[in-house]
């Protein structure tokens, strides 16, 4: 069963979910098992929960044994689900069935959002037993920016901004009503992200979309025009968003990326933390 845990009494299963989330087989994304967050960030994100309206750290129980630690969050003006935390020692599939039936009481309508590496075979196994539609797969890469160098860049990279935002929207719109951060939430936040764009001989060929915070650097997303994968671009691309991470003193990288872009993101010396899937339905 669930139950919604107190602000008294959180703090005593804080270490013992902390210890799942280390573990890529017994918990999901975001990842505490990448080499790059603390444990600090893992208690300071569950201490937040209990001053937000739409956040919930639920416990899974069964004989009054914790077995799972599950802290969802909910956007109501987009609709959207997901989960800072999914953690289970044990009966990882009725955690989730519990966790859904729950929030499909609670948002209805909503569409919720797993994502998991593919070393959680319970989960991601149990999703597909379910049906629920695959909404991304990818590569995830790591790096600590005290490992890296800057490159020179030679490549014409252009800043995007809001006077020349529609060049990147032309190439990014192949995600528009496929995920979170399309066009017109991109463009709202544009103060908060960084965005560029390669040019080649007068054509626009990629985008990158990219933050800083909090000492990270992540990349969101890099596109090719009509979906077309180029390597030059993709190095390049890369190359930018490293050194400006470097520059302006960030700590940690990451980037989900394509098959496709792995020897490239080798290359530039980021690790690999393997296989990334997100399964996404509608409660």
């Amino acid at each position: 069963m669930l139950r919604a845990l107190k602000e008294s009494e959180y703090k005593n299963y804080l270490d013992w979910a902390y210890s799942l989330a280390l573990d890529m087989s017994r918990s999901g994304y975001p990842t505490y098992a990448d080499g790059l967050k603390k444990k600090s960030e893992f208690e300071e994100a569950s201490a937040c929960v209990f001053e937000r309206e739409h956040e919930e750290i639920l416990l899974f129980e069964e004989d009054g044994k914790a077995l799972g630690w599950l802290h969802y969050f909910a956007l109501p003006e987009d609709k959207y689900l997901d989960t800072r935390a999914f953690c289970t020692e044990d009966r990882t599939e009725q955690a989730m069935d519990e966790l859904v039936a729950y929030l499909a009481r609670k948002y209805q309508g909503f569409t919720m959002h797993f994502g998991f590496s593919d070393q959680n075979t319970r989960a991601v196994n149990h999703l597909i037993e379910l049906g629920w539609p695959l909404n991304e797969e990818s590569r995830v890469g790591v790096m600590r920016f005290e490992e890296y160098e800057p490159k020179p860049e030679s490549t014409v990279v252009i800043p995007i901004t809001k006077e020349n935002f529609d060049r990147f929207a032309a190439i990014h719109a192949q995600w528009d009503g496929k995920m979170y951060w399309d066009n017109a939430h991109l463009r709202e936040a544009l103060d908060t992200w960084q965005l560029y764009l390669l040019e080649r001989d007068r054509q626009d060929i990629a985008v990158i979309y990219f933050f800083c915070m909090d000492g990270m650097l992540e990349i969101f997303g890099l596109d090719y025009a009509g979906g077309k994968f180029d390597q030059e671009a993709l190095r390049a691309l890369l190359v930018r968003a490293l050194n400006q991470g470097k520059a302006e003193g960030m700590e940690t990288f990451t980037y989900f990326h394509d098959t496709d872009e792995a020897p490239t993101v080798k290359e530039l010396g980021i690790r690999s933390l393997g296989r990334y899937v997100m399964y996404a339905k509608e409660l």
